[in-house]
């Protein structure tokens, strides 16, 4: 049975691995991909195969999704991220109220940052 779920990973492309674990759903995903309802006794390494730094790379080539809007006035709850004046600008908002608000100054510490908790904010444990 894992022969086949081995085989799996390799149809699986790295972008769409990427695409899925930045912006999209993991579980839903990989339940689809496995077959399974939850994933309860399954692992997601069995689907995902890329490395914290592949996807780094991936955002370096292709850029980050930005929030809906550019400024601290988001209307909607959970992790905010943005670019203003060359500077990433990062915060939480819940129940109306903004915590952990970080600026880096240097692009690359930014990004490696929200990549991080974007992808520890999926669940999947795997980062």
């Amino acid at each position: 049975m894992k022969l086949i779920f081995m085989e799996l990973k390799v149809l699986i492309k790295k972008e769409t691995q990427i695409e899925v674990l930045l912006h999209g759903d993991p579980f839903g995903f990989s339940c689809e991909v496995l077959g399974v309802e939850d994933m309860r006794y399954n692992s997601y390494s069995e689907v995902f195969t890329v490395s914290f730094e592949e996807i780094y790379e991936y955002t370096s080539a292709h850029g980050l999704l930005q929030s809906d809007s550019f400024t601290k006035d988001f209307s909607s709850e959970g992790f905010h991220y943005y670019k203003e004046d060359g500077k990433w600008h990062t915060f939480f908002k819940e129940r109306g109220y903004i915590f952990d608000e970080k600026s880096f100054n240097e692009d690359e510490s930014g990004r490696k940052y929200i990549v991080r908790t974007l992808l520890k904010m999926r669940g999947t444990g795997l980062f």
